[in-house]
């Protein structure tokens, strides 16, 4: 049994929302793409499943959706999307992102488990945590914990990472706080066995296609691994925060511009 899981941000009608860093906007997808991709899920055959369901053990062949950070699109656009084809997915939240402009509000995060979604943390601040105390590390886990448990009544119980940052000590603390499971940035398959604090994921990016999206379907994310082996070299070499401004430099980035919303 195979699960492919997408790793979506935000959906947005004409445009991605002004004023944010092309780091952040280029794994925006629009409307339009958007219902491309759900159509094709459909017609793979592949059933869509929760997270929940995956670590009951409850799956066959499937995909899984997720939406990280808790923009206001992935709410407002994607959500009554996913209704009308009856399909379900997990949003990720990070707390001091929840009530900002183009962030969802908690009366967002209210509706979307009325609607059947389920809800993760994604951290408090979004740091990246390869690069935080153990200390920090537990204090960015626990704080978005109690504020979404405290929210909505329930435990929350999986979370994602901050641009996919992971080692021992990360989930040594996910543990400690009483996590689950662990969604990384590292694309391939999950299957029984996979461990369930290294949950790979499939990047959705603005420019990937609807052709994509059904090849992902059918398991072949070969090219995804070869890219992302590539980019291991110079994250590697430089370390996650020299790396993270070389590559928003390289993307057209004053320096600083992307730390409004993401802190390496």
């Amino acid at each position: 049994m195979k699960s492919v899981w997408l790793m979506y941000h935000d959906v947005y009608r004409e445009e991605p929302l002004q004023g944010i860093p092309r780091s952040a906007s280029m794994y925006h997808v629009s409307e339009k793409i958007f219902k491309q991709h759900l159509s094709v899920i459909i017609a793979s055959g592949r059933k869509v499943i929760t997270i929940t369901e995956f670590l009951k053990g409850n799956f066959e062949d499937s995909v899984v959706l997720t939406f990280d950070d808790g923009w206001r699109g992935s709410f407002e656009i994607a959500m009554p999307l996913l209704q009308k084809f009856g399909l379900k997915a997990t949003f990720f939240i990070t707390k001091d992102f929840v009530g900002r402009k183009g962030f969802c509000d908690r009366e967002n995060i209210l509706r979307a488990v009325s609607a059947g979604m389920e809800i993760g943390l994604h951290g408090t601040t979004h740091r990246m945590l390869a690069s935080c105390s153990r200390e920090e590390i537990l204090w960015e886990f626990y704080t978005c914990k109690q504020f979404l448990e405290s929210l909505l009544g329930q435990k929350i119980d999986s979370a994602s990472l901050p641009g996919g940052d992971l080692n021992r000590i990360i989930i040594a603390c996910a543990k400690e706080a009483g996590l689950k499971s662990l969604c990384a940035s590292r694309p391939g398959i999950n299957k029984i066995g996979t461990s369930l604090f290294n949950l790979k994921r499939v990047a959705i990016r603005e420019s990937t296609s609807a052709s994509e999206v059904q090849r992902y379907c059918n398991y072949n994310i070969n090219k995804e691994l070869i890219r992302w082996a590539l980019f291991q070299v110079p994250y590697l070499l430089m370390g996650k925060k020299n790396y993270a401004y070389l590559r928003r430099w390289l993307l057209g980035e004053r320096r600083g511009e992307g730390d409004i919303l993401f802190k390496p």
